[in-house]
């Protein structure tokens, strides 16, 4: 069914429609704001007074998928009791989230060194939604560390700080050309990684 004129709710959804089929399908490259018009419908002129530039499009995209990643973990977040498991869930589920938003462009250092980008609207929802992934996991760890009063607690903003790395790392390796470097496949890769660092944290024996 077209959009109907006027219902701006209804054309913002058809050019993040357009807009993560063009990412999904051919990378950061294709997102062009001429086809990303085309692919909703609408003239290149109207999609700038939705999205501004290219990279407000592209964060508020990325936070869309953000949310989708934190409904994927959240379950296991509240209720998991074997940290390798969960670690394994949390960054075999961000592979396909670095595939697409990560891998390309570092949206994050945009945000850093662009003021007018920094504070719009779209990066605050992308702010937000990165700040929702890592709160679940935030009660995951707090949770895990009270079910064991006799395990040294750590500080938890800090090993969430190395946890984040390592799975960014882990992605980056296995989505570019660094991945025909070593013969590990992602789930020996990621195991290894889970292991190590739950037991660095006191977490596993």
């Amino acid at each position: 069914m077209a959009t109907k004129w006027g219902d701006r709710d209804a054309r913002r959804r058809d050019i993040l429609t357009a807009g993560a089929a063009l990412l999904a399908d051919k990378g950061y490259a294709a997102l062009q704001m001429r086809d990303v018009a085309k692919g909703a419908g609408i003239s290149p002129g109207t999609i700038y007074t939705y999205f501004p530039t290219k990279e407000a499009l592209f964060a508020e995209l990325y936070a869309q998928r953000l949310i989708l990643l934190h409904n994927a973990i959240e379950p296991e977040c509240v209720s998991a009791e074997d940290p390798v498991a969960l670690f394994v869930l949390v960054a075999t589920e961000y592979l396909d989230v670095y595939r697409t938003y990560g891998r390309e462009l570092n949206i994050w250092s945009l945000l850093d060194h662009t003021g007018a980008t920094a504070s719009s609207a779209h990066t605050e929802a992308l702010t937000s939604a990165a700040h929702k992934v890592l709160a679940a996991l935030h009660a995951s760890l707090d949770r895990m560390y009270s079910a064991r009063p006799e395990i040294e607690r750590v500080d938890i903003t800090s090993a969430l700080t190395l946890l984040w790395a390592t799975i960014t790392g882990l992605s980056d390796q296995f989505t570019g050309v660094r991945q025909h470097l070593h013969t590990h496949d992602w789930d020996a890769a990621a195991q290894f990684a889970a292991t190590t660092l739950t037991q660095g944290l006191g977490l596993r024996p």
